[in-house]
């Protein structure tokens, strides 16, 4: 479900800007990129349009983060163990952190989750190409010029505010092309898939080191790659291996 707050008109960008993204980055959520929500709009259509609040150049975010991530949302699963016991820990504490983070804003605000599907769906890659976030590959990742594919995408907030000034920004691909390595292992993975969506997400888990070797293969950001425990989470989502990973880093801290 969508997060909204009311607030009054209109007011400046920043600095509660600021505020936010530092509220984002204490949680993990390290990437806090802004747009002009009509960048984003004017690409796609229906349900998967933000809301403009009038026009488009009001203020988006596409929130997301690196491996900065996985310490922070262990050390929160151990502070607050009834996290554990969510559906989706990690869904449970991105709505948390990021609608806390958004709540700074002084002005009207929707939040929506990359997480979400039907009315609340958001095609988040192509929202953060028209940030200039992270390119979206023809091998279907989004790459960001120094992390590579080693991001994820959580949220779309868009509000009451003016955007920063145009004109969008065009993005080149961080590597030339994905034709030598991405790509066939690109092709790979996608020939598992049959059907619906539903059939990609049974797809991904059940071979979803298929998947990964699409990442591993892109050169670009290598050294940023995710700790095994946090790729085997992302793809699997086990409750178990969550509660070892928590055991596990609490023996290191």
């Amino acid at each position: 479900m969508a997060a909204e707050q009311a607030a009054p008109g209109e007011v400046t960008l920043e600095p509660t800007l600021a505020a936010l993204r530092g509220e984002c980055h204490a949680a993990g959520f390290d990437l806090v990129q802004p747009l002009q929500v009509g960048w984003y709009n004017e690409q796609v259509s229906g349900n998967l349009r933000l809301e403009d609040y009038g026009s488009p150049s009001k203020l988006a975010l596409v929130i997301g983060n690196t491996r900065a991530l996985w310490p922070k949302f262990l050390a929160a699963l151990r502070t607050e163990p009834a996290l554990l016991s969510e559906a989706h820990p990690l869904y449970a504490y991105t709505e948390q952190c990021i609608t806390r983070a958004a709540a700074l804003l002084p002005a009207r605000w929707t939040l929506r989750w990359s997480h979400a599907g039907g009315a609340q769906l958001v095609a988040m890659q192509r929202l953060a190409h028209a940030a200039g976030l992270a390119y979206l590959s023809e091998s279907q990742l989004s790459v960001h010029a120094q992390y590579g594919p080693w991001i994820g995408l959580r949220a779309a907030l868009s509000a009451d505010l003016a955007g920063p000034p145009g004109p969008a920004p065009q993005l080149a691909h961080p590597c030339g092309s994905c034709e030598g390595r991405c790509r066939p292992a690109f092709e790979q993975a996608i020939a598992t898939i049959t059907g619906t969506s539903a059939g990609l997400e049974r797809a991904v888990r059940r071979d979803w080191q298929l998947w990964l070797a699409c990442r591993d293969a892109c050169p670009t950001g290598q050294r940023f790659r995710y700790s095994d425990d946090q790729i085997r989470y992302h793809y699997l989502k086990e409750r178990d291996q969550l509660r070892r990973a928590c055991l596990q880093r609490a023996g290191t801290d």
